[in-house]
């Protein structure tokens, strides 16, 4: 289920004082895999498209933990270093964060960063990218 767009003035009451808001409910361990195999999906568009890194901007594919949402998030390739720098940290549409597992750091108009918490946090750092180590076969950053 899908979290209301906090940009859309749901009433809904503020969030921690950090300015994040903790999501209310409950989400499935298959939603956390799936958005962290999202990450690698975009970790590897990253790595294999050098315009993204010249142009200064690119697409990439929403990682919420919705199964079938294949959308695009416009972003530059700054902001998404950003925040890969935490491996608990997810690029999603607004309307697409996930009740239960995740609290929103960041919104704009395109695109929400959502951390993970408690397990799925603990499952999101082991499972990022960046922090495996790399085979002689992988493209260095």
């Amino acid at each position: 289920m899908a979290a209301r767009d906090p940009a859309s003035g749901n009433g809904s009451s503020p969030g921690p004082r950090d300015g994040s808001r903790e999501l209310d409910g409950n989400v499935g361990h298959s939603g956390d895999l799936h958005q962290t195999l999202l990450r690698e999906v975009n970790e590897r568009i990253e790595q294999l498209n050098e315009r993204w890194k010249h142009e200064g901007g690119d697409g990439i594919l929403c990682e919420c933990g919705h199964p079938g949402c294949m959308e695009k998030i416009e972003i530059t390739a700054a902001a998404y270093e950003r925040v890969r720098r935490f491996p608990t940290r997810f690029l999603v549409k607004p309307g697409h964060a996930t009740a239960g597992s995740e609290r929103i750091v960041e919104q704009t108009y395109d695109y929400l960063v959502v951390e993970k918490v408690g397990h799925a946090a603990q499952t999101a750092i082991q499972l990022d990218p960046r922090r495996r180590p790399r085979t002689g076969r992988e493209a260095p950053r």
